[in-house]
């Protein structure tokens, strides 16, 4: 009974001052909904990021280097050899082998001018890359319109092209659909496109994607000869066995290549397992520093509360001596103002948390009518989680019992003689 009298004194305290005790709220409120709502955003990104880096992340890139060390033996190229031995290891999965460069004219002349043409038409300068059907897969791309060639076609070196949206656009029009089964010129071969492939960026935007028999056959003729490729790209059978995996292609390469002391080895492996390391430690120290920096707003909600209080205690000096001299006990006036301080800070605090919940709610209802399908938006998403919610609560009525712990031992310790003479 006397902690409800109290609590109902509490209450009527704050009432008799709803300015001030609103504004006072308000840096509670702001502070809380900025914990709940960045760490929120913080996870979504972190979640985000983590699913864009999850396809690469067991991703190896074999590569030629361009020149041995002096004195060495002279370099070899990857060869199809290569790459039939390096699909049969253990724990390497999807493998892909391509030969890229620029269109090389009836000369033999690399960099020509025009690269594609149709119905007079003419691109300048993409890129072409001869590759197996297992690319998309490999390399996580997508198409905006039509298909990739398949295992067959591959085999077959069938005249196939599958178009970044740059070269599409250029002779097609803007329309991905309209490049869909028109012929295209290269060099002095006609291909049939069959596809277009979505924006990923310049770079990647503007190539031409072929069967790398077709490429070597019609397209580079005697420039890249053989079997020789560009690169392999590798999927190791899981990121838990990219290390091993290296191992494996390294050994076998120098193996075929006929290397002994691996000063001398005449390509790379490029592993991006550790910058993908590198960029999630950086992703997660950014996700717990956010909400760290929303909080210093919940420390200024606390000081809010204390300067509030001690104004309280002030203006009420006479009510307090009064109360004492009546007979209430310290410990009440104790209990009186600290039930206010944190009445004061639990109600910020669900308000705050109400406010902080209710704007993670529209944010996810509102991101997918950006309609946005690609890049960053297309998989971010705020995560709604109950522990910042309870922990951002808790917080402030932790902050609401410390602020008014000394206006309150302030209050108490009042002569209620000299408090009922203050003016």
């Amino acid at each position: 009974m006397i902690l409800r009298e109290t609590l109902v004194i509490a209450l009527r305290g704050l009432r008799s001052h709803k300015m001030r005790s609103s504004l006072t709220m308000l840096g509670l409120i702001i502070g809380v909904a900025a914990v709940i709502l960045l760490t929120a955003f913080g996870q979504g990104v972190a979640a985000s990021a983590n699913t864009a880096v999850s396809t690469v992340a067991n991703s190896i890139t074999v590569v030629p280097k361009l020149s041995p060390i002096p004195g060495g033996p002279p370099a070899k190229p990857l060869t199809d050899t290569d790459s039939q031995a390096i699909s049969k290891l253990s724990n390497v999965g999807m493998l892909v082998p391509s030969v890229t460069g620029a269109t090389i004219g009836a000369a033999g002349q690399q960099n020509v001018a025009v690269v594609a043409s149709y119905k007079g038409n003419q691109y300048l300068s993409a890129s072409v890359t001869g590759t197996t059907n297992n690319y998309p897969a490999v390399r996580q791309i997508t198409l905006a319109s039509g298909k990739f060639f398949d295992a067959e076609q591959s085999r077959n070196g069938a005249k196939v092209a599958v178009l970044g949206p740059l070269v599409a656009q250029a002779l097609y029009g803007p329309d991905p659909t309209a490049a869909l089964g028109k012929p295209l010129r290269l060099v002095h071969a006609n291909f049939t496109v069959i596809g277009v492939l979505q924006s990923y960026g310049a770079s990647s935007d503007n190539i031409i994607v072929m069967p790398i028999g077709a490429a070597r056959s019609s397209v580079f003729g005697y420039g890249i000869g053989g079997n020789q490729l560009s690169s392999i790209v590798v999927q190791a059978t899981s990121t838990q066995t990219v290390k091993a995996a290296e191992a494996q292609i390294t050994q076998v390469l120098q193996t075929n290549h006929h290397i002994t002391d691996p000063q001398y080895d005449d390509f790379q492996v490029q592993d991006i397992g550790s910058r993908v390391a590198t960029f999630t430690s950086l992703i997660t120290l950014i996700t717990n520093f956010v909400p760290a920096i929303a909080a210093i707003s919940l420390l200024v909600g606390g000081i809010g509360v204390l300067n509030i209080m001690l104004v309280s205690v002030t203006d009420r000096t006479r009510e307090i001596g009064t109360r004492k001299a009546i007979g209430a006990s310290d410990s009440a006036i104790l209990s009186q103002f600290v039930l206010e301080a944190i009445t004061l800070a639990g109600l910020g605090g669900l308000l705050g948390a109400g406010l902080g919940v209710g704007m993670i709610l529209l944010t996810k209802v509102l991101i997918p009518l950006l309609g946005s399908t690609r890049g960053f938006l297309a998989t971010f998403s705020p995560v709604l989680s109950a522990p910042p919610v309870l922990v951002a609560f808790v917080i402030s009525l932790a902050i609401g019992l410390v602020a008014g712990g000394y206006p309150a031992w302030r209050a108490a310790q009042l002569n209620p003689i000299e408090a009922l003479r203050y003016e």
